[in-house]
């Protein structure tokens, strides 16, 4: 959950980080970020690791105009928002977007007069030496030491996940699948430390014959084979079997070609839905059978395709029957996607 913040804050090139900044931060600090009671239970847990991550995180100055005025930590006496509130903020003329580059000029910081009284601690507040570099979002154990933690290759699987293509849900979803971050039975069982609750008696909630697990549900049970059998055909996958270790290795392999993209959206989106019909069975009285999710999924794929542009070949026009899209989509273009 920390490397998930950690790629939040230095906006890491994935999907998911703009996903989540468009739809989730907006333009927020993630440190000011009010926590709500509708939200997911992951985001929940993101959030309430703030107090923890934030004492860790700090902000190397460089022009100063990507750090935070208020909610960032890059002088000891930080984040500033813990002693000047919003309405002080908001009456001294500036806004809680405010930058260090907004307030710190030839040389000085420009605080409003009746602060230095009200908030003697920041004559304490260091000066700067604004550079032309951007700010940097750097990692400090509790010695004051600055530690590279997260810097790792990018898994070998990152292209199947994200790329251009997909549907930032479905995205999401398959790197919680890939991770074996769902919360199956057979994972909850792992969390279970009192030992009172017998998981073997939980089963496929899809067929009722298997275990709640990643590996059975993704699509080795009756129902999730229906799924996939209806659609790995159009997918360009009718030679892998019916068990998502065999996908994924599959999609891994060719995961970085172009004719992989179309492989990469159904099995996202197929994921997706059953995955949603197996909490619908779960905790509800919703049912929907095989047939119908695949029309599901096909029109999900169907509806991202004919918003996207394609150059002309003999695949796309495959491409274009197969899907039944119309050949207006196709663009002379060398940038289409």
């Amino acid at each position: 959950m920390v490397a998930h913040i950690w790629d939040l804050l230095t906006l890491k090139e994935s999907l998911w980080v703009k996903w989540m900044h468009s739809y989730r931060i907006r333009g927020r600090s993630f440190w000011d970020i009010p926590m709500q009671s509708n939200i997911t239970w992951t985001w929940r847990k993101l959030l309430s690791l703030r107090p923890m991550v934030q004492q860790h995180v700090w902000t190397k100055i460089g022009d100063g105009t990507s750090a935070s005025m208020w909610f960032d930590k890059w002088d000891v006496i930080c984040p500033l928002s813990s002693f000047i509130t919003p309405r002080a903020i908001a009456n001294a003329g500036f806004t809680l977007k405010t930058k260090v580059a907004d307030v710190y000029r030839q040389g000085e910081w420009e605080w409003p007069d009746q602060w230095l009284t009200r908030y003697p601690i920041l004559l304490n507040m260091q000066h700067i030496d604004l550079r032309n570099m951007n700010d940097k979002v750097v990692w400090r154990s509790s010695a004051g030491k600055e530690l590279d933690y997260f810097a790792q290759n990018e898994v070998q699987w990152s292209s199947m996940v994200w790329f251009p293509q997909a549907i930032p849900r479905h995205s999401f979803f398959l790197w919680l699948l890939v991770n074996k971050k769902l919360k199956t039975q057979d994972v909850m069982a792992r969390w279970c430390a009192s030992g009172n609750i017998n998981f073997n008696l939980m089963c496929c909630s899809l067929c009722s014959l298997g275990p709640d697990s990643h590996e059975h549900i993704f699509f080795e049970c009756t129902y999730g084979s229906q799924v996939w059998n209806g659609v790995k055909d159009i997918a360009g996958l009718s030679s892998i079997a019916n068990s998502w270790d065999m996908i994924f290795s599959h999609l891994v392999q060719v995961a970085n070609s172009k004719i992989a993209m179309i492989s990469k959206l159904v099995v996202s989106v197929a994921g997706y839905f059953v995955w949603q019909e197996r909490n619908f069975r779960l905790f509800t009285s919703k049912k929907r059978s095989a047939d119908r999710l695949v029309d599901i999924i096909l029109a999900t794929v169907w509806m991202k395709l004919h918003t996207m542009r394609f150059k002309r070949t003999s695949q796309v026009e495959r491409i274009l029957q197969d899907w039944s899209l119309p050949r207006g989509l196709i663009v002379e273009d060398d940038d289409c996607g």
